[in-house]
């Protein structure tokens, strides 16, 4: 303590502005109450030199020559990988164009005789829209829940206190997300959607931003990221580079903090890529403002490798290492206005900080991932290629043109190009027939080939896009949970396994974020209105991460909201189940779903009314009363034993007697059933008896009223017979007083 400095007490005056002194030699602080006592720490609050700062601005100390030749050298460098991706962006420009958001004027209308050109239509089909608009509603409902994206991960028994400190934690970092960095919730469903879905690869850069002083995880638009080489992933670039566009009050607000060099710099020039000039396209905007004054800077943060000897630590000290260093670089003016150390200052190995993160929806062939922009880009070109044709043709098939005879000239040329509804006149020839004047053009309309061709690579398109569609209709709620659930999961697998790595890309997020509140941790609570005053210090913050581990909230297995839902039905089922349904619990199950179904269950979940009033058993009590009623029941079993042994005899006479009884009861019962049977049968023998009789009369009947029939036919018989005898006996009679004929001489004798 020899060598130690002098302690300086300074006691000033009753003002409340010097209550606070901090000694500028030793670093003391001094703090005077109102009762006139002062408290003195002795810890060193003195600021720190640039030097001695890790994550000091360096180029403050380098001099300019150097700093110039290393501003050249990364220009070149990073102007060449932004050259390398020139078919990237124009891909992505002409993925834009298959959105169909911007509306377009169709070529020509009926009628219209200035038209160069035969189609008319410039619908786009919606197919890839479609597509990613699923996609991101079901990963943002997923990942961005309303309560906050993040959990703590339960491990184990713990304490009261330890529950309380964790639910804290829980409940201020889920406040951060939603509340305290007012960007995160619409600037990640702004990548999920333009960069995981559509381009196949979302970017978030995790850093501390000096201006709102607190750690930020902003999107990086994949225009805007330029990387050395098309390797798989961030740890493998030799370079990544941010092209930032910064107005200049931002840039004179950096400046004014320290955080960048304060030096002159041109006027800035931005120059647009594909990509901008497109997107200002479709929103009806001029890519850069018309006045000069606006012209927003360009500035290119890289993630480099330098060989700064004087800078270099440990055994990295004069061996031509290059080590990791983030440069901040005006484009237009080649000034470097920020350049820093790019590893932690206790890692003696030099490692880049790890600033980036991928949310990737399928991995590409490099560093770029797959989106639905390449897995349906050219289906939804072919669909706008058939639709745009469809529509044509109805509309010249509607509107027939062709070509008819005019008089008096010769026509001009022999081509021809006739629009909807009209005709082109040409010279006649002599006197034709009308319908030798007039020929219609050969249009047709859709065919039936056409359409099958385009239902078909719809078909085709939304089954690799993993579109989701849950059967409905009649029977189906008797579906085994099982079977619906194999469904939806062969129908979702490319979903769930991007659901996956997006999960995976939240989490290396959040520990991201986490390790930028370890080293400033005010930043947890500077703005906190929902935690209680005082209740964080760095101490506590730091305990509550390294006790308590913070997880997304998302289940990495549960794609989609209908996934959730069939698992809380599966549970009901089991519930159902015999042998199963005893050892789940209820109320669980009932709480489950109702989460599933995205409501509160407080004041909904209740427990059952008890069976006899009052409060509920307690379990340790029902236990003793089962255990007193089983040992009652053994007590009364063996006095029973006990009466029957000593009344055997008793009790076989009874049985006797009561043997008898029932014999006797039997024998009345086998009479009664006999004489019921007897008596069902005679029933039965009357019923046929008059049945028969009934059939006998009827035959009867039917006899008698044969031989009535028979009696007037031999009635009718014997009258003709009788008028055939007169009749014959008449011509008897006739040819008996019929007088003989004269002989006649023969002609020719005389």
């Amino acid at each position: 303590m020899a060598d130690a400095a002098p302690i300086v007490v300074h006691i000033e005056d009753d003002d409340d502005n010097n209550t606070i002194h901090i000694d500028s030699e030793t670093g003391a602080l001094e703090q005077r109450e109102a009762n006139g006592d002062v408290i003195v720490s002795l810890s060193d609050h003195r600021p720190k030199p640039p030097e001695a700062d890790h994550y000091a601005n360096l180029a403050l100390k380098i001099d300019p020559n150097t700093l110039s030749k290393i501003a050249n050298e990364l220009h070149d460098a990073i102007t060449a990988d932004d050259n390398s991706r020139g078919q990237y962006l124009t891909t992505r420009a002409r993925g834009l164009d298959l959105l169909g958001l911007k509306l377009e004027e169709p070529k020509a209308t009926v009628g219209d005789t200035s038209s160069s050109s035969e189609g008319m239509s410039s619908v786009t089909n919606p197919l890839l829209l479609e597509a990613i608009l699923k996609g991101w509603a079901n990963a943002r409902a997923e990942l961005l829940p309303a309560e906050g994206p993040v959990k703590i991960e339960v491990e184990g028994d713990e304490t009261i206190p330890e529950d309380d400190l964790a639910d804290a934690l829980e409940r201020d970092m889920n406040w951060y997300y939603t509340t305290g960095a007012p960007e995160y919730y619409p600037d990640t469903s702004h990548m999920i959607l333009w960069g995981t879905y559509f381009g196949g690869s979302g970017f978030k850069k995790a850093y501390r931003c000096p201006m709102r002083r607190r750690p930020v995880s902003e999107s990086v638009d994949a225009k805007d990221l330029i990387v050395s080489d098309t390797s798989k992933d961030f740890r493998s670039c030799g370079r990544i580079t941010h092209q930032i566009t910064m107005r200049p009050s931002v840039m004179k607000r950096m400046m004014l903090l320290g955080a960048y060099r304060d030096v002159t710099l041109t006027q800035p020039t931005p120059t647009p890529n594909t990509v901008d000039q497109k997107i200002a396209g479709i929103q009806g905007v001029k890519v850069n403002p018309d006045r000069p004054e606006d012209q927003p800077y360009t500035l290119w943060e890289t993630q480099c490798e330098l060989d700064l000897p004087e800078y270099a630590p440990g055994k990295f000290k004069d061996e031509g290492i290059p080590l990791p260093y983030l440069v901040t670089l005006d484009k237009d003016s080649r000034e470097i206005l920020n350049l820093r150390r790019d590893w932690d200052e206790d890692d003696a190995e030099c490692q880049r900080t790890r600033m980036y993160i991928k949310f990737p929806l399928v991995p590409g062939p490099g560093f770029y991932g797959t989106g639905m922009l390449n897995m349906l880009g050219n289906s939804s070109a072919a669909l706008t290629a058939v639709d745009r044709e469809g529509l044509d043709a109805g509309m010249f098939a509607s509107f027939p043109g062709g070509l008819i005879l005019k008089g008096g000239t010769r026509q001009n040329t022999s081509t021809f190009r006739v629009g909807p509804g009209e005709f082109a006149p040409i010279d006649p020839n002599g006197n034709m027939a009308i319908n030798q004047m007039v020929m219609p053009m050969p249009y047709r309309d859709v065919t039936p080939g056409l359409m099958s061709m385009r239902e078909a690579i719809s078909a085709q398109a939304k089954e690799l896009s993993g579109s989701v569609e849950v059967p409905v209709g009649e029977g189906l709620q008797n579906v085994p949970v099982g079977t619906m659930l194999a469904q939806i999961e062969q129908a979702t697998k490319i979903m769930s396994a991007s659901h996956k790595d997006m999960v995976v890309a939240l989490k290396d997020e959040m520990e991201l974020l986490i390790k930028l509140f370890r080293r400033h941790p005010e930043d947890f609570w500077r703005s906190n209105d929902v935690a209680p005053e005082g209740f964080w210090d760095a101490d506590k913050l730091v305990a509550a991460l390294n006790d308590h581990k913070l997880i997304p909230r998302a289940d990495p297995n549960t794609p989609s909201h209908i996934h959730r839902i069939m698992k809380a039905w599966g549970l009901v089922q089991l519930k159902q189940t015999p042998g199963v349904g005893e050892f789940l619990s209820g109320k669980e199950i009932a709480t489950r779903c109702v989460r599933a179904l995205r409501d509160d269950p407080n004041g909904l979940i209740v427990d059952p009314p008890p069976q006899a009033g009052g409060p509920p058993p307690d379990p340790a009590k029902m236990l003793a009363a089962q255990a007193n009623m089983i040992k009652a029941q053994t007590g009364a079993q063996k006095n029973a034993v006990d009466a029957q042994s000593s009344g055997a005899d008793a009790t076989v006479k009874a049985a006797e007697v009561a043997s008898q009884e029932r014999i006797a009861g039997m024998n009345l019962q086998r009479e009664a059933i006999i004489h019921a049977h007897d008596a069902d049968k005679e029933r039965m023998q009357l019923a046929h008896d008059r049945d028969m009789a009934m059939r006998d009369h009827g035959l009867e009947q039917q006899r008698h009223g044969l031989e009535q029939q028979q009696h007037v036919v031999d009635t009718v018989k014997t009258a003709h017979d009788m008028q055939m005898a007169e009749r014959e006996h008449e011509l008897n009679q006739f040819e008996a007083t019929k007088p003989e004929p004269k002989p006649t001489k023969p002609k020719g004798k005389k």
